[in-house]
């Protein structure tokens, strides 16, 4: 599988491009920068045939409506965090006085569900907690899974903002992420790439029985 990762937009949300080794079509994993996005297009004379948005925060889909319109990739997001898409409220981006041009999904998800982008087979697996709509996007065939804001090397996503939740982003982590194959690379939403062996070893929220925090 080929994969490009940019970190990008106000806080360095990771845009990330997959596709089959060797095709010009392409999928992006939460493009927070539209002009970076086509700029990469270009260079690599890749067609974007699919847009997947792992939850409803506006620095993980400040470019999705500007691809939508360019290239009509489909728009892959959960029903429950889809509402992130045309609400500014929604998508907290009013906190941080930043409009997004609102846009449909095509598609909205569920637990379970599976589609192809790009040529490759995609499990949508639920893994609410951040927000209430969180998905993590599995690829069995490229032995990898993109996992949005739940879940950093080491670390998790923050659960104090609205719909967050930490009980549930502790069992999205314990009991659906960290029950793929200890092999499986994890691309999270923010910082650097790493493993489900890695984090069943080192990461805080396995030992953790309250939030750190309270």
């Amino acid at each position: 599988m080929l994969l490009y990762i940019y970190p990008c937009g106000p806080v360095a949300a990771n845009m990330m491009f997959f596709g089959r080794d060797g095709s010009k079509t392409v999928a992006v994993v939460d493009p927070s920068d539209a002009d970076l996005a086509f700029a990469v297009l270009k260079e690599h004379g890749w067609t974007l045939s699919d847009i997947l948005v792992t939850h409803r925060h506006f620095d993980h889909m400040l470019g999705v409506a500007a691809l939508k319109a360019e290239t009509n990739a489909t728009i892959y997001v959960s029903e429950e965090d889809a509402c992130g898409l045309t609400s500014n409220l929604q998508s907290l981006s009013l906190m941080q006085r930043i409009s997004i041009t609102p846009v449909e999904p095509d598609v909205k998800l569920h637990d379970g569900d599976t589609f192809e982008a790009a040529g490759l087979k995609i499990r949508a697996l639920a893994t609410p907690g951040h927000t209430v709509g969180g998905m993590t996007f599995v690829c069995d065939e490229a032995r990898c899974a993109f996992c949005g804001d739940t879940l950093f090397r080491e670390s998790y996503g923050r659960t104090d903002l609205p719909t967050g939740d930490w009980r549930a982003i502790r069992d999205s982590i314990r009991d659906v992420i960290l029950q793929l194959p200890e092999d499986y690379r994890l691309y999270p939403g923010h910082d650097e790439a790493t493993t489900v062996a890695h984090e069943r070893a080192a990461n805080p929220i396995i030992s953790e029985e309250e939030p750190w925090f309270v």
